[in-house]
């Protein structure tokens, strides 16, 4: 059952993909099961996002949906400098990538999950909704 639009969103889900079909194709999703999506197109905007809301409760992302290969900033290097940013370290990230050693990578990172590319939606609304609802 779809929740009710016009309630509050379950939660905010910061969407770090280059792809803009890809991320529109996300935002879409997410909003149509109620929560409240924001898309960066690399590591280095999704930087600026997460830090610029990281005191303004509930606009603090419960999950950041994060790709490995992006231009500018990649996967790897956003999620080493969130980490090293103690205001925004706390936020979980679940990777999404289609890399092979995916389960690896994301261990390596501390992700709390993994989404493989080509996304399945299942996948991806359980991981939502597990640290977001």
């Amino acid at each position: 059952m779809r929740p009710d639009v016009t309630t509050t969103p379950a939660g905010n889900v910061l969407i770090v993909e280059d792809d803009p079909d890809v991320r529109e194709m996300l935002s879409t999703l997410l909003s149509t099961e109620g929560f409240h999506a924001v898309a960066a197109e690399d590591g280095l905007e999704a930087l600026h996002l997460l830090r610029a809301v990281r005191h303004r409760a509930p606009e603090v992302p419960c999950l950041v949906l994060l790709d490995l290969k992006m231009p500018r900033l990649g996967g790897d290097e956003f999620r080493r400098a969130q980490l090293g940013d103690p205001t925004v370290a706390s936020v979980p990230v679940a990777v999404m990538s289609g890399a092979v050693d995916l389960e690896q990578r994301a261990q390596d990172l501390g992700a709390v999950a993994t989404v493989a590319k080509p996304i399945n939606i299942d996948r991806l609304m359980d991981v939502v909704r597990r640290y977001c609802a």
